[in-house]
């Protein structure tokens, strides 16, 4: 049974960066979006689903006073819409930007919040951690909770993967795909790029919010040491293993990095650079994404045909 339960939770963790991967698979992979701002994303939508279905702390060492004791459906609905509205917040004045620009700008929002969560005591807890978030229906299930939720996780994948999929190939993802190989042709067609960047980065901002109500309902005390700038590029991994473009590769992807993590675990402490074993797990992540990229460049999922068309142009 503890092989099992232990396959439950990576298989939980590997669900959750899943939704990661498909909202930032809109932004870069539909949209040719440079967003290093999702572990931000995914810090609003756990924050605020944390802060609106826990009741404010009491005691004399407290230091949170807002707290609302809502259902968990509200917080995860309301994290979920916030994230989206800070994501465009984020894009009104960055999606014009290009390339390296964009990237920066977006690295500093997500800093920026991240050290907001980090110094508003008040709201947050601050650097301590913020403890009893409520589980979905703990104790009223007859079966292991990791399993229900597991299947939980699994099954709010299943949905964003098709509904992504369906839009995708909608007149509005073939905007989005045009503005990713060159947005002056749909300009020049009367299409608004500004404004269909803005819905891509609102749309995949919102479901890495909705990945971190997920997450911190199931760890049940979140801090914002959980969301360092290393989510976002652990994210990008998996979309460019997976394979830029593919909802399923970054479903894939994310699998894949999630396992390569949690396998490194098994690594004995006394081995030698066994103090040194978090840079290994992110060197693995990195040897393996340069196998993906020398041996198969469009990802695991990608489409080869739309990369060589990109790098013949």
């Amino acid at each position: 049974m503890a092989l099992v339960d232990l396959l439950l939770v990576v298989g939980i963790i590997a669900g959750i960066y899943s939704l990661l991967a498909i909202g930032m698979n809109m932004h870069w992979g539909d949209t040719g979006l440079l967003n290093f701002a999702h572990a931000a994303f995914f810090a609003v939508g756990a924050y605020t689903s944390a802060i609106l279905t826990t009741p404010p702390a009491t005691g004399s060492l407290a230091t949170r006073v807002v707290g609302f004791d809502f259902p968990i459906i509200v917080g995860l609905v309301a994290g979920t819409a916030l994230a989206g509205v800070v994501g465009v917040l984020i894009a009104l004045p960055s999606v014009r930007l290009e390339g390296d620009y964009l990237a920066i700008v977006t690295l500093s929002a997500a800093e920026l919040i991240r050290l907001l969560i980090h110094n508003e005591a008040w709201l947050t807890t601050g650097a301590q951690t913020l403890k009893n978030i409520p589980r979905p229906l703990d104790g009223a299930i007859p079966v292991s909770y990791d399993l229900f939720y597991f299947v939980l996780v699994w099954a709010i994948v299943a949905v964003c993967y098709l509904l992504f999929e369906r839009l995708s190939s909608s007149p509005f993802g073939r905007v989005l795909h045009a503005i990713r190989e060159n947005d002056d042709v749909p300009l020049a067609l009367g299409k608004n790029t500004y404004v269909f960047k803005l819905k891509s980065f609102g749309i995949g901002a919102a479901i890495a919010g909705l990945a971190g109500g997920l997450w911190a309902h199931y760890v049940y005390a979140i801090s914002s040491i959980m969301f360092l700038p290393s989510i976002t590029f652990l994210i990008w991994a998996a979309v460019i293993i997976g394979g830029a473009g593919s909802y399923g590769g970054a479903i894939l992807g994310a699998s894949v990095i999630v396992g390569l993590r949690q396998i490194t675990r098994f690594i004995p402490g006394d081995v030698p650079f066994g103090d040194q074993l978090s840079y290994i797990r992110l060197m693995v992540v990195g040897v393996v994404l340069i196998l993906v990229l020398y041996y198969r460049p469009e990802g695991l999922l990608g489409d080869a045909e739309r990369l060589q068309a990109g790098t013949s142009e």
